[in-house]
């Protein structure tokens, strides 16, 4: 028998690391510049090419070629910041029809203002939705710019930019930029500030974080991009000045994470003493517990509205008390929006098909199934949540054409695409109405917006709940109004989310334009159940700011909710 011939062992050579070739930046010659351009992904254009170390798209001549002339940097743009650094120049602002702000926002940056000027590192701005904090804010900004020396402003938006972004550059230009140089930029692209080792690329003096809920959660990239650039662990005095701008603050103030150094300066401590915020909150008496990695309310306080209110009540004490204070807001005064239930009743065969095996379902109503898994867990109620609204499509298709036929033009708001936006624009297509889409990968949001607001939609179906405007009689950027035809609005699909809810209701409830809304669900569905943790939660994000809760009290009575007040019960 013989055996198998021992192997030898080659003797290993020690690896040797190639060096990374680092490619090398453009450099602009005499009587040239350079041009940074915002190219979509994966498109090639002659004589442009990818530089790394910007992030971004450059070209380099005397003069930009008029094929390139449509991905040219725009004002206040991430391109054109990196470009003006590169050039030692800054290029124009942006234009538009030159904006009067109203009264309260003048006040609303005059109290900004004089937390500055005392030495604050910071504010938040909680006024209602539509009640103009943008043009607040810019006007604010310019004077502490003045005040601090600064010359730079970081501006950080809600998506889609497509819309968000033109809505902030026309809002700066109506009131002036003052000369500083403007960034504005989404969450998802803070990332392009920080150098590889984590640290600011630039510094800026100001940052305005609109929509600042979006930073709630701090084990997210997006927070942690933002509190770098921000600079959250600076002291006190040597801080930039961050100004929080955002109606639906969090579901309780465990959430309030972005102003964790602002409650660290008027407690007189250090930021790090506030981190994690929960932790300080709960040693400062408000009932929170860990849960996981984020924080919640105890379990008495989940079961009590009066000791919630309560705590809401102490937390916002600590910045409007302070000395000048530190928050401010301010009740829409055209005051809340309405907001009514429009529960649906399915039929024998819609609830059949409710209640079958989602495999099944899918098949019935053509979609297209991923997997062969049985949903379990949360993961069941999503699908139920879809099915439900789907089956419940034609009836809100038939309620939207009644309030078209009654002289409105209707914002529909949904949560998922396939199961609801398609269907019911095709519904509603199928009905003889002009629908806007502002939904799905390949929308051109702000073109479609401007369907709507220039009244060739009839309807417009849309899955963003935040920095869009959709009421009438906007004042646009071209100096002319929206369309004055009163809205209506439709919750398609409630969610889980009071932040979403309260967003969702400001698209038309706002600038002194009353948008009454309603709220759709399946009766003795999954999606009864969401409604009402959707309004509780509605309830508690609008406590935290001391917003008025009174339109919440037909629907919560509708609902059966256990938070209501007596005095409101029928």
């Amino acid at each position: 028998m013989t055996g198998r011939a021992p192997s030898r062992r080659r003797a290993s050579t020690p690896r040797t690391r190639t060096a990374k070739t680092v490619k090398p930046v453009p450099t602009a010659g005499a009587g040239e510049r350079i041009w940074i351009l915002e190219v979509p992904f994966r498109v090639q254009l002659p004589g442009v090419s990818y530089v790394p170390a910007w992030k971004a798209h450059a070209y380099v001549g005397a003069e930009l070629p008029a094929a390139l002339a449509p991905y040219a940097s725009l004002p206040y743009s991430y391109q054109r910041f990196v470009e003006d650094e590169l050039n030692g120049e800054v290029g124009p602002g942006a234009q538009a029809h030159p904006r009067l702000p109203r009264p309260e926002q003048c006040d609303g940056a005059e109290a900004i203002v004089a937390a500055a000027r005392a030495g604050a590192r910071g504010f938040y701005l909680a006024d209602d939705p539509g009640t103009g904090k943008t043009i607040t804010a810019v006007m604010a900004v310019r004077e502490i710019a003045e005040l601090r020396g600064e010359t730079s402003v970081l501006v950080t938006v809600d998506r889609p930019t497509s819309i968000t972004i033109a809505h902030w550059r026309a809002s700066i230009a109506a009131v002036g930029d003052g000369g500083l140089r403007w960034l504005l930029l989404s969450p998802d692209q803070l990332r392009k500030l920080l150098a590889r080792n984590g640290k600011p690329r630039y510094r800026f003096g100001i940052c305005v974080l609109d929509e600042a809920h979006l930073y709630r959660h701090t084990d997210t990239q997006r927070t942690t991009a933002m509190r770098r650039v921000a600079r959250y662990t600076d002291a006190h005095d040597t801080a930039p000045f961050v100004l929080a701008l955002t109606a639906t603050p969090g579901h309780h103030p465990g959430e309030m994470t972005y102003l964790s150094p602002l409650f660290a300066q008027v407690h007189d401590e250090p930021p790090a003493r506030w981190s994690p915020l929960g932790a300080r909150m709960a040693a400062a008496g408000i009932p929170l517990e860990r849960s996981g990695t984020r924080w919640t309310w105890t379990a008495q306080a989940k079961e009590s509205g009066a000791v919630q209110q309560a705590a809401t009540e102490t937390v916002r004490g600590w910045l409007t008390e302070a000395d000048p204070p530190v928050m401010l807001h301010r009740s829409a005064p055209w005051g809340p929006a309405p907001l009514d239930g429009l529960p649906v009743d399915l039929s024998a065969d819609e609830r059949s098909a409710y209640e079958s095996e989602w495999g099944e379902y899918c098949r019935e109503m053509g979609l297209a199934r991923r997997g062969r898994d049985v949903a379990r867990g949360r993961a069941a109620v999503l699908r139920f949540r879809q099915k439900a609204g789907m089956l419940r499509a034609p009836a809100s298709a038939e309620w939207v054409h009644a309030q078209v036929e009654r002289g409105y033009q209707v914002a529909v708001s949904v949560n998922f695409v396939g199961t609801a936006a398609e269907p019911l624009a095709e519904l509603l297509t199928d009905r003889g109405l002009q629908v806007a889409r502002i939904f799905g990968p390949d929308a051109d949001r702000e073109h479609e917006r401007m369907l709507f607001q220039r009244g060739a939609a009839d309807v417009v179906v849309f899955n963003t709940s935040s920095s869009i405007s959709l009421h009438a009689n906007e004042l646009l950027a071209d100096g002319t109004r929206a369309s004055a035809t009163p809205r209506v609005g439709l919750i398609h699909q409630p969610s889980y989310s009071g932040i979403e809810a309260r967003q969702t209701l400001g698209r038309t409830h706002r600038d002194h334009q009353v948008c009454p809304w309603y709220l759709g669900y399946g009766v003795s569905t999954v999606e009864e159940q969401v409604a009402a943790v959707m309004l509780d939660r509605l309830r508690q994000s609008s406590d935290s700011v001391g917003a008025d809760t009174t339109a919440l009290h037909s629907i919560a009575e509708l609902l059966g909710a256990d938070w209501l007040p007596d005095d409101a019960l029928s």
